[in-house]
């Protein structure tokens, strides 16, 4: 009897040991390269050969990513077979179109077992933040979720609807109900409403985006009960970025928009001030058209 207690007490030991030795092994990895240059490394190998989108090279996803987000990341790249996917934006900026300057990176610990690694830059004229979340594995620090400045991340864009066969989702863009009086939606100047319009779309990490794309490209006007008209007319029309910081959606559009008269100017600012307040955290909207405001644009 006293033989099988000493053996017990070995056993317990030696998983004990073993368990400290495996967070020794761990904690030692990690402590090779920091949480920041890890996620510094990874910015240099996305201008490389990014780990996104590519199918080629499944361990240099595994590289960057912890295990959870790494299939999520694979999968996606592997369904989509180099079209448009849940990922229409670059992953590490949340944007489509970029010219960064004053890119820092700061970290941060979060508890003994997890991370926190804050990019900070300039994309064209707008600050943003991106939040790297990092947990501690044998291989070292990899990346587990990654937070935009709107609250969206990449993991619950990547696992929503992760079964469906198509992904898709629904955005609003407003078009103008003319002499409606507030009858089909809000009221507007010269006695007309903005009235919304559900636009189904395939999923994306860039809602915002997509729903100012779908506004540019609608129809001039549409047959139905109220006839509504898309005041968003002009030459060479084309949305070149579009992003929400704290409660402000900032858009940039380039081209020349064609206003008829002094009424067309309540309705082009309406439309496109309702489509960004669509998204319930937008309570302020900033639009730019070339170097110059809308408003000054279309005065």
């Amino acid at each position: 009897m006293k033989t099988v207690k000493v053996i017990l007490l070995i056993a317990l030991l030696s998983c004990g040991l073993t368990s400290y030795a495996e967070a020794q092994q761990i904690r030692q990895s990690t402590l090779r390269v920091s949480p920041r240059t890890h996620v510094s490394n990874l910015y240099k190998q996305h201008q490389r050969q990014s780990p996104f989108f590519q199918t080629r090279s499944r361990a240099l996803v595994d590289k960057y990513f912890d295990r959870t987000l790494a299939n999520l990341i694979w999968q996606e790249a592997r369904s989509t077979r180099g079209e448009v996917g849940v990922l229409n934006a670059d992953p590490l900026y949340n944007a489509q179109d970029t010219q960064i300057k004053n890119f820092a990176l700061r970290e941060r610990m979060v508890g003994s077992n997890a991370a926190e690694v804050v990019a900070s830059f300039m994309n064209f004229t707008e600050r943003h933040q991106v939040i790297f979340k990092l947990v501690p594995t044998r291989s070292g620090w990899r990346v587990s979720d990654i937070v935009y400045d709107d609250g969206s991340t990449l993991r619950e864009f990547l696992k929503d609807d992760r079964g469906s066969e198509e992904q898709t989702q629904t955005v609003k863009i407003y078009l103008i109900a003319l002499n409606d009086n507030g009858k089909a939606g809000k009221k507007i100047g010269c006695e007309d409403s903005v009235v919304p319009v559900t636009r189904t779309i395939r999923k994306t990490t860039a809602p915002l985006t997509a729903a100012l794309n779908e506004l540019l490209t609608a129809p001039g006007e549409s047959n139905g009960n109220p006839k509504l008209d898309n005041f968003w007319k002009g030459r060479n029309l084309k949305l070149r970025s579009a992003s929400i910081s704290g409660n402000t959606a900032t858009i940039n559009i380039t081209g020349e928009i064609f206003v008829a008269g002094v009424c067309d100017m309540p309705r082009i600012e309406s439309q496109i001030e309702e489509t960004a307040r669509q998204f319930q955290n937008v309570k302020r909207v900033r639009v730019f058209v070339g170097n110059q405001t809308l408003r000054n644009a279309i005065q």
